[in-house]
């Protein structure tokens, strides 16, 4: 079923069975007016020396904190199939993208936009390859080009409970440019932003910047949908700066609004 279909169907089922915020439970539209409000803070950037992704590291954009609401929207769409939220993400994850870009000097046109590989055993319990799914969207959304250039070669353990460094450790050589066609689509120099569902630590991104680095690219930052707040990280010389300037996007050259399409309700 393609992704368009699956979002289809999701909204029948909210039509037939009644919709909910998927963020706080209330009665409703998909995401009602004060947990939108709560997307609005962003976009976020993190700059961070050691011990995250490591000296000269990119900067980290994200739409919005994780908590209160970004960080259910993404558990609901990746981990329970709620696909009509890919649009609220797209949307955080372009705020992001965009921002990294701007930051850049750069055009969205002449940036490709790459996603961070997932696991092949979960993308198959998910039935969606959640985060190649959300780079497409941003990519017809800002005007960027999608690049899937990066695939798994080994998966990474669970990472739950590991301080930064055990994370860094468990990520390093678990990714490599893809066979068919990859370094043709991924030119010496290319400008390149990485995209992600969610920043931790950074370690997963920080393989990911590795390999693209390695392979020649020119990368300009990282984008997430959503960003933790970690005060471990922040202990070991992580830096956030809250950006709250609306970013506008090149497919429609508006403000970016979560009210423009839920009813407003």
């Amino acid at each position: 079923m393609t992704e368009w279909m699956m979002e289809l169907a999701d909204a029948g089922l909210d039509l037939l069975l009644g919709s909910r915020c998927a963020a706080c439970g209330r009665p409703g539209v998909v995401l009602c007016r004060r947990c939108r409000a709560e997307l609005e803070a962003g976009p976020l950037v993190r700059r961070a020396p050691p011990p995250g992704p490591g000296p000269g590291a990119p900067p980290v954009w994200s739409g919005a904190p994780y908590r209160p609401v970004a960080g259910r929207l993404v558990i609901a769409y990746k981990d329970r199939g709620a696909w009509t939220l890919r649009r609220p993400l797209t949307e955080l994850a372009a705020r992001a993208a965009l921002a990294a870009v701007g930051a850049s000097g750069r055009q969205p046109e002449e940036v490709l936009l790459v996603p961070v590989p997932a696991d092949p055993g979960r993308a198959r319990e998910r039935g969606i390859d959640h985060t190649a799914s959300l780079a497409r969207a941003v990519a017809r959304w800002t005007g960027m080009r999608y690049r899937p250039v990066l695939v798994r070669s080994r998966s990474a353990p669970d990472q739950v409970g590991l301080d930064s460094g055990r994370r860094r450790s468990a990520q390093t050589g678990t990714m490599t440019l893809g066979r068919r066609g990859a370094r043709r689509a991924l030119p010496p120099g290319a400008a390149v932003v990485v995209l992600d569902d969610v920043v931790t630590t950074g370690a997963t991104m920080a393989e990911a910047v590795r390999v693209l680095r390695r392979a020649g690219a020119d990368v300009l930052g990282c984008a997430t949908a959503a960003q933790t707040s970690l005060r471990a990280s922040r202990k070991r010389g992580w830096t956030e700066i809250g950006q709250t300037q609306p970013v506008r996007t090149r497919s429609t050259g508006k403000v970016s609004s979560f009210g423009a399409w839920h009813g407003g309700q």
